[in-house]
């Protein structure tokens, strides 16, 4: 007797998907080269394009130094 074992990996739906637009014969044709998936780590995305992997990251905001009371100029 055989047993059949699965695993089971729930498939992450892409956030976007990547498009280049190609012309040939005067038409204007998309041809999907990539998705985007929502980060795991934080708030960004992971780009898959052409099969390389790339990530992407809002700008971090720079910590603002405020004077001191009774100290300075």
């Amino acid at each position: 007797m055989t047993t059949q074992t699965e695993t089971t990996k729930e498939k992450q739906i892409p956030a976007f998907y990547i498009f280049y637009t190609v012309e040939s014969d005067g038409k204007k044709e998309n041809k999907r080269v990539g998705v985007a998936f929502a980060h795991k780590k934080g708030i960004g995305y992971s780009f898959l394009i052409s099969g390389k992997r790339y990530t992407a990251f809002p700008p971090r905001q720079k910590a603002t130094v405020q004077p001191e009371p009774g100290k300075g100029a």
